[in-house]
């Protein structure tokens, strides 16, 4: 895994860089973060803390990117899969008092699973080790106001396990949201309920609250956005596997629970924090709810979905915990990158700044200058200031594809045949051309582009069948 760089960095790094000051660790941080905010690679919230003590915390941008509401670090963002070591705890409190087993078979609660369920149990649906598919992939497009009942419905209606229990692990939405079910029938009340009783309400994490169709609406709401600034938002009911909002200041006091241990049972912590063990004897990478290193000591957990990305991690031996919440995601910077950062400037090691993606900067300059002007200093960029930019391939292609889906084909085109002209070797740079001079009506010159991607990549079916189909129509 690519967060896997950052932990070695801080292994590596540790005994011969003195850490960082506080003064210098947050002049460290404000300068990376402002710089993605400037450069539209960061829209949210971030806090860190160092030796469990809260060293920095900074909201940068804006809540809605319709009308500038500013973001606070009181804003709230929707969870994603974060929100999945919620819903293990909640499991684990029951566990604890004896109202739910790890052992409990799913099919105790949902019979409808008897002829192709047995033997999935709680814990293999804690771990991600249960062979339950994943409701998103059945759906391929989650329809808006996607409900647990819903989901339940269409698993039963497959039929089937990826694989048997305990055999393998697989990354599982659906046997999150089926975790969520089962909580709420041996707690006896919903799951949004038992969780604002239980955890949220007892822990003062007042601005944190599970989304389902009863919820009020939430105050102070950070709203999902694409990178292309177009509202992206989140419009679903289900729990378990995603299905909060909270805020980094929550986040920070459910760090310090998770420290203290006062939820549940040091027994059931340890578990959490342990590596699944499958049949054949081979260990995941995944507890309850969290992604576990192989020393233990460090675990987190990302989340993403719509316009929003989120990002937890904790290192419980020395109390650094690092916690990103965006609300616009960019396509060039991920979660992983801002945790590789904030990992260095905790070692002692001053990171790079990212590129700057050129996609933004042309973006702007088509609006207000139009496509030409903005095609020029993408010249005056790649030929002088190269070093500052990202400047591959997918820059231009997917802002070409951006104005043809609001179906200004001709900036489309001028773009993408700019692509081809600066990487004229890359095969997908010439499928997406074609592509939009297809939806030109130009069927000459997408033979001609299509013709040229089967060139360099005789394995793309896609190109084989456009160019049959272009050559039959003569």
């Amino acid at each position: 895994m690519r967060f896997a760089s950052w932990l070695m960095l801080c292994v590596v790094c540790a005994p011969v860089f003195a850490a960082n000051t506080t003064s210098e660790l947050e002049e460290g941080l404000e300068t990376y973060f402002a710089h993605c905010h400037e450069y539209g690679l960061f829209n949210g919230t971030v806090l860190v803390k160092q030796g469990g003590e809260v060293v920095y915390e900074r909201a940068l941008g804006a809540a809605d990117l319709r009308d500038g509401r500013a973001l606070d670090l009181d804003s709230a963002f929707y969870l994603a899969s974060v929100s999945k070591q919620f819903t293990s705890m909640a499991a684990m409190m029951l566990v604890d008092e004896e109202k739910l087993s790890l052992d409990s078979p799913l099919t105790d609660t949902f019979p409808e699973f008897a002829g192709f369920g047995e033997g999935v149990l709680v814990r293999h649906l804690m771990t991600h080790t249960s062979g339950i598919p994943d409701h998103y992939q059945l759906l391929q497009a989650a329809p808006a106001g996607l409900t647990n009942e819903r989901v339940l419905e269409v698993l039963v209606e497959h039929g089937a396990l990826d694989f048997a229990p305990g055999t393998q692990w697989a990354y599982s939405n659906g046997g999150y949201v089926l975790l969520s079910m089962l909580v709420a029938r041996a707690a006896g009340q919903s799951f949004r309920d038992f969780m604002q009783e239980r955890i949220f309400t007892p822990l003062g994490m007042t601005r944190t609250q599970v989304v389902d169709s009863s919820s009020p609406a939430l105050t102070n709401r950070a709203l999902g956005f694409g990178a292309d600034g177009a509202l992206d938002d989140y419009e679903l009911f289900t729990t378990g596997a995603g299905g909060m909002y909270t805020t980094v200041g929550d986040l920070s006091r459910w760090d310090d629970a998770l420290a203290s241990g006062e939820l549940v049972s040091e027994r059931l912590m340890q578990l959490a924090f342990t590596q699944a063990l499958l049949e054949d004897g081979s260990r995941t990478q995944y507890g309850f709810g969290w992604f576990v290193h192989d020393d233990g000591r460090r675990v987190w957990h990302s989340g993403g979905l719509n316009g929003f990305g989120t990002m937890l991690f904790r290192d419980r031996s020395s109390g650094d915990t690092l916690i990103v919440l965006c609300n616009q995601r960019a396509a060039s910077l991920g979660m992983f990158d801002f945790a590789e950062a904030i990992g260095a400037l905790l070692a002692g090691v001053q990171p790079a700044l990212p590129d700057i993606p050129v996609a933004g900067e042309l973006r702007t300059l088509i609006s207000t200058q139009g496509v030409e002007a903005a095609l020029a200093r993408y010249d005056v960029i790649r030929q002088s200031e190269a070093e500052r930019y990202d400047l591959s391939e997918e820059q231009l292609n997917t802002l070409g594809y951006e104005y043809a889906q609001s179906g200004e084909l001709d900036i489309a085109l001028a773009l993408l045949a700019k692509n081809c002209e600066v990487f004229p070797d890359a095969a997908n740079t010439w499928d997406s051309l074609g592509e939009i001079q297809l939806l030109q009506g130009e069927r000459e010159q997408a033979l001609q582009s299509y013709t040229r991607s089967l060139e360099l990549n005789p394995d793309n079916s896609h190109a084989v069948e456009v160019v049959g189909e272009l050559t039959a129509g003569g």
